[in-house]
């Protein structure tokens, strides 16, 4: 019966018209699917092409059951056209190989249709990434900047700092998983479809708000939306006065938890108003607002209202706690404040809001901050070990703090655990996921383990998510440089280099030039360096160096150097003073940089490897070989991997330096053909601005044939 059935489908073409239909549709609702996705067309557009697509497939194939094209070309009913066809010798049909072929193509479409309409297979043209994914949890939420429709340019920080406490005030929700302030404040002033950000940010619900302020009239409105349909779960205009800010936040915040709760079961504190200053507060959400955003001028200017705050609430820990961020980043990020100063006044807001409140979490990350700055300055281990232990205790209380992940993972990584700095990196972002501190930290933990085409990958979209971040471009022309690609890095770095940009890009941009053998272009890209007195300085100290005027280099320290905690000047003054053959000099200026590196078991740790070879050197001229030989025997334990794990280059260039000190020439080579051979060609060591072949540790090999093969190389 069925072969009777198939046979007569055969005959009358049926299943040549229903393969060629479905093959047709098939191709068809690809190009439409692929336009419908470049326009932005809704979902349900392409879901109704679909099924239409599809129910045109019986109806093909029930007129080609009943009609057929005759022998004249008219179109007759089948009945009429097979009685003529009998009447002919050819009149059965020989069909076989093709009709099966085309039925098999017919079952494949609708097979295919189906999965799709029911989301089995996603949709041609539409990447997975594009709908909310199975692992984003329902019980999450995003607060988008609040909107500010007011007129006078303070609302806008007033608005972003009112966005930032309704985040807070929804993260004590311990079931709930929140978007990070940093991840949010990346879709201010843009207009994406709520689809996207959700996939973006991993969440399910978002709040929208706006804050408008005529006087002293305040009024506020906030929205709670599902992201996958746009749905309003919850609404509310709040027409207050300005002193009622406070009560608007935690209220906005109670109600989105609330609304929450009702939909998700969640439970959990959302925190209550605490009575205090109106006006403090107001000025407490534009402080914050103005630090968030990280430029010179606003730095300036929130370190000025946190110390007004300072005044009108002296046992406000978090105010301590924020003048001393502003503080150190504008002074170590934007050379804008004396760093001696800036130091002084750091640690004791520091140690002021730890007093009040040993627990708060604004005054221990600000305590991991700081000392995160003061351990790159100095080396010293110890500092970095106390600020990873404050930011330690901020994990206890505060698990997703996205902010004390970050500096932990540059803490790690700076440690030479990248493994570890990778594991904070990517918990930093799975709260926060477009924080583009932890982002590049990420990016740096995969370079130190060397994974450099992950890292490179991770710069670029860096670069295209954050066009404007400086950071971001430098770090990605490291990493070129790092295989030896300087024409490809120049341009990333003249980039990052540009007006406004901090003063770390035009030193490596100098360090680029020098390499290169472009030495005006170097002394170009230190002119740049102009927008502080502190730039200026700097910049003098790097034009003295690169024109190895070390006699003027000395002199420019001595006369800048007072009796203060910043090892700086006694830095510059220490190579000066080798440089000219002055080793007493040398080591007295070391003893103040690096006074472990002179005790009877030296103490050399991963952050202070070019102090502890610089001082090898000059207790090695002054006669305590033993010392000598401790201190780098120490470099080289600092930079072994008995695990075999990456070693990055300047640890490699380390080692070289150290074995050549030693008088291990076989070892040096060795260690400086594996470097070589790795992409390594920074010749010019922007440590201490010397040529590696006319570098004070390596005087044993500048005469060895093949050490001079090599630098030729």
């Amino acid at each position: 019966m069925f072969e009777r059935f198939f046979s007569e489908l055969k005959e009358r073409n049926v299943i040549r018209v229903a393969g060629i239909y479905a093959v047709t549709a098939w191709g068809l609702f690809q190009i439409v699917k692929t336009v419908f996705d470049t326009l932005g067309a809704p979902a349900w557009a392409a879901q109704v092409t679909l099924v239409a697509l599809a129910a045109g497939l019986p109806i093909a194939a029930i007129v080609a059951w009943a009609f057929e094209r005759g022998p004249d070309g008219s179109i007759r009913r089948t009945e009429a056209v097979a009685e003529e066809d009998d009447e002919t010798p050819s009149g059965k049909r020989r069909i076989g190989l093709v009709d099966a072929l085309l039925l098999g193509g017919v079952a494949l479409v609708v097979a295919l249709s189906v999965l799709q309409m029911t989301g089995v297979v996603g949709m041609p043209g539409r990447s997975k990434a594009t709908v909310l994914a199975p692992e984003i949890p329902e019980k999450s939420v995003a607060v988008l900047p609040f909107a500010n429709f007011s007129a006078n340019p303070e609302a806008e920080y007033f608005a972003d700092g009112l966005t930032e406490e309704v985040i807070n005030g929804l993260a004590q929700i311990p079931d709930l998983k929140v978007a990070g302030r940093t991840s949010v404040f990346y879709f201010k002033d843009k207009n994406e479809d709520l689809r996207e950000i959700g996939r973006k940010l991993g969440v399910s619900h978002v709040v929208e708000g706006s804050v408008r302020r005529e006087g002293d009239r305040l009024r506020v409105t906030a929205q709670l939306v599902t992201v996958s349909d746009g749905f309003h779960v919850w609404s509310k205009t709040y027409d207050r006065t300005v002193d009622d800010a406070f009560a608007i936040q935690t209220e906005i915040a109670a109600s989105v938890a609330e609304a929450l709760k009702t939909r998700l079961a969640v439970a959990g504190p959302t925190g209550a108003a605490q009575a205090r200053d109106p006006k403090a507060y107001q000025l407490e959400l534009v402080a914050r607002a103005q630090y968030r955003r990280l430029t010179r001028e606003d730095l300036l200017a929130a370190r000025e209202k946190y110390r007004q705050l300072i005044r009108m609430e002296p046992k406000n820990p978090s105010a301590h706690a924020g003048f001393a961020l502003a503080t150190m980043i504008v002074a170590q990020n934007h050379l804008a404040l004396d760093f001696a100063d800036a130091r002084r006044e750091a640690e004791a807001a520091v140690n002021r809001a730890l007093a009040l409140d040993p627990n708060n979490v604004d005054a221990l990350t600000a305590k991991g901050m700081v000392n995160l700055v003061l351990g790159m300055r100095t080396g010293r281990p110890d500092i970095f070990a106390q600020g990873e232990a404050a930011l330690k205790k901020v994990l206890v209380t505060a698990p997703r703090n996205s902010d004390a992940l970050a500096l932990l993972a540059n803490l790690a990584g700076r440690g030479g655990r990248p493994t570890e700095a990778e594991d904070y990196a990517r918990r930093a972002l799975a709260v926060d996921p477009l924080n583009r501190l932890a982002q590049g930290l990420l990016a740096s933990s995969l370079r130190l383990q060397g994974r450099m085409p992950e890292a490179e990958r991770q710069y670029r979209s860096m670069v295209e998510l954050f066009p404007d971040y400086p950071d971001a471009k430098l770090s990605l022309a490291q990493t070129l440089i790092a295989r030896g690609a300087f024409d490809q890095a120049e341009p990333w770095l003249a980039a990052a280099a540009g007006p406004g940009h901090d003063a770390s890009s035009a030193i490596n941009l100098t360090n680029l030039y020098m390499n290169l053998g472009m030495q005006p272009q170097a002394e170009a890209a230190i002119a740049g360096m102009n927008k502080s007195e502190q730039e200026r300085v700097i910049g003098r100290v790097l034009s003295l160096y690169v024109r190895e005027d070390w006699r003027g280099a000395l002199a420019f320290a001595e006369a800048n150097m007072r009796d203060d905690e910043d090892p700086w000047w006694a830095q510059v003054a220490s190579l000066a003073a080798l440089q000219m053959g002055d080793y007493e000099a040398a080591r007295r200026y070391l003893g103040a940089v690096a006074p472990e590196l002179f005790q009877p078991e030296p103490v050399v740790n991963a952050e202070g490897l070019g102090n502890a070879l610089q001082t090898a050197h000059v207790v090695k001229a002054l006669g305590d070989a033993g010392q000598a030989r401790r201190l780098l025997l120490g470099v080289l334990k600092q930079t072994e991997r008995p695990d075999g794990s990456y070693l990055p280059n300047d640890l490699r260039i380390a080692r070289v330096r150290a074995y050549a000190e030693l008088g291990d020439r076989n070892r040096a080579i060795a260690e400086l053909r594996a470097a070589i051979g790795a992409g390594w060609r920074m010749l010019y060591d922007m440590e201490d601005f010397l040529w590696l072949d006319r570098h004070y540790n390596t005087r044993g090999l500048h005469d060895d044939p093949e050490f001079k093969a090599l630098i030729g190389q």
